[in-house]
């Protein structure tokens, strides 16, 4: 079985959930014996034993900040490297011979299509979110057109959660016939769990600084934090467009001093955040799934998340919250700052329900719906 997988993100370039799902999943089929062809925007990547990588050799461009190394500015046209991108894929893929397109999100469906059509090979398309989710419901259109073609040209669809894959049929009027629900997982190893003990309290979030994270919601339910305890700190882990209005809003409410902003980091250094943090909180507006609260709950951290996020499909013992809700989120980081035996309790539930969360069983039901469409 040859699986030819079109690509965005993958370590060291990664921003968040794309990266991880593919190298995850990606390292996962190879073991099984899956014969994968990968192609990335991008010559560096981490190997992966088994895969075979091409690069459309996009580090001309420099337009997507997951492309550049932490503290390095991103300019440039997100369209253009889409376009390079998709003529350097379909070159690439007419000299090379396999059975199935496995394409990821906007940015490789217009790649995945015309490799379909060109190959008569049939499409699988994974959907991590969508424009609506990114914009908070303000799309870009021409990155909405994209997504409705992905979804009405592939042969399959596969989505992260129920919440994404109703979304896909309410708003691109996808069959939800052709949809299937495949969350993403988690490889615990890389979470120990050994708690280090912080000076101050820690309340911590990772991800993108953009809209759809909410993360203006998390700092002023920390203003109230603070209030009650003079040795919380937040700390935000992630850079992005919001970035400036956040600081200026940590200074507006005269907390700068305890919110520390440390932009993208290592994932051996991000390991050591989950691990000095005493809550962690995925505050999002929107969100497909939430790797980063698997990655919480491997390091036996009590974590917060949104009702709107994907995530709470398959964890339940985490605390949810509406988004906008900051007296609330507020109230429950401060019950579990204050009681540390709901802190243990808590995570230590949660963490039980990754057991079942494996990139293994995942891939699994990957190569069930390759051998499906292989059938015709």
């Amino acid at each position: 079985m040859k699986i030819l997988i079109l690509g965005w993100e993958f370590p060291p370039h990664s921003v968040g959930g794309l990266g991880t799902h593919t190298y995850e999943i990606v390292k996962a089929l190879a073991k099984k014996g899956v014969e994968i062809k990968l192609i990335l925007p991008f010559k560096e990547h981490d190997d992966v034993y088994g895969v075979k990588f091409y690069s459309a050799e996009l580090d001309r461009f420099t337009s997507i900040y997951y492309h550049t190394r932490p503290g390095q500015i991103a300019a440039g046209d997100i369209y253009s490297e889409m376009l390079w991108y998709t003529d350097a894929a379909v070159d690439i893929a007419r000299r090379e011979r396999f059975d199935l397109i496995h394409a990821n999100d906007w940015l490789t469906a217009l790649a995945g299509v015309r490799i379909k059509k060109a190959s008569g090979k049939p499409l699988l398309m994974t959907m991590h979110s969508t424009e609506y989710d990114r914009t908070a419901g303000n799309p870009w259109e021409f990155i909405s057109d994209y997504e409705r073609m992905a979804v009405r040209e592939a042969d399959k669809v596969v989505a992260v959660s129920n919440r994404l894959k109703d979304e896909l049929a309410s708003i691109y009027g996808a069959d939800p016939g052709k949809i299937t629900v495949i969350h993403n997982a988690i490889d615990r190893s890389k979470f120990n769990g050994n708690k280090i003990k912080a000076s101050s309290k820690v309340v911590l979030y990772v991800g993108r600084l953009s809209i759809q994270k909410g993360v203006d919601h998390l700092i002023r339910a920390f203003k109230i934090v603070s209030d009650h305890y003079e040795d919380a700190v937040l700390y935000i882990v992630g850079d992005g467009p919001q970035m400036q209005y956040l600081i200026n809003l940590t200074i507006d409410l005269e907390i700068s001093d305890k919110v520390i902003f440390f932009g993208r980091v290592p994932d051996d250094v991000l390991e050591k955040f989950y691990a000095v943090s005493s809550v962690f909180v995925m505050p999002s507006v929107s969100e497909p799934f939430g790797i980063t609260a698997l990655e919480s709950i491997a390091s036996r951290t009590p974590t917060i998340i949104s009702i709107q996020s994907g995530v709470s499909e398959v964890i339940k013992n985490v605390f949810k919250v509406d988004f906008w809700d900051s007296n609330q989120m507020a109230d429950i980081i401060l019950g579990l700052l204050k009681y540390p035996a709901v802190k243990e309790i808590i995570s230590s539930e949660a963490y039980r329900e990754l057991y079942d969360l494996t990139w293994d069983n995942r891939a699994d039901k990957f190569i069930g719906i390759y051998k499906e469409l292989l059938k015709g």
